[in-house]
């Protein structure tokens, strides 16, 4: 009997693919406090060209390392500006918090630098995404 694989599978496959929406109140002035009183450990960001340098356009991969506390944070994009950066909110996520990392993987995103926000202002910048084969 595959059905119970089968769906088990669909259900999985669906968590990981949803976006989720922010959690905190617009009109909340500590969620925004709460949700960004992190403390960045490392930051950094990479263009995944695998196999090679003649293979298709890659996954972006950006990765932020925090300091693990009791909220679930997600990147959240915004686009990319005129000047080709790509702009990432950082929302609360409901999911399993204390995991430590904010992660965003994007296939075929044409940023050249990155800005991460949180509560409408600017975390930190990313001016350089490696490209590794």
């Amino acid at each position: 009997m595959k059905t119970p694989a089968l769906l088990s599978s669909a259900l999985f496959l669906g968590a990981c693919c949803m976006t989720g929406m922010p959690m905190a109140e617009d009109g909340d002035p500590d969620a925004a406090g709460d949700l960004c009183g992190f403390a960045i450990k490392d930051v950094s960001a990479w263009r995944n060209q695998m196999p090679g340098p003649d293979g298709p356009s890659g996954n972006l991969v950006i990765v932020i390392e925090i300091e693990a506390d009791e909220i679930s944070r997600r990147f959240q994009s915004g686009g990319i500006s005129e000047n080709g950066t790509l702009l990432l909110d950082i929302v609360e996520w409901d999911h399993p918090s204390g995991i430590g990392k904010i992660v965003y993987r994007k296939k075929s995103v044409p940023a050249e630098r990155v800005e991460i926000r949180c509560g409408g202002e600017i975390v930190t910048t990313i001016d350089k995404i490696d490209t590794v084969y």
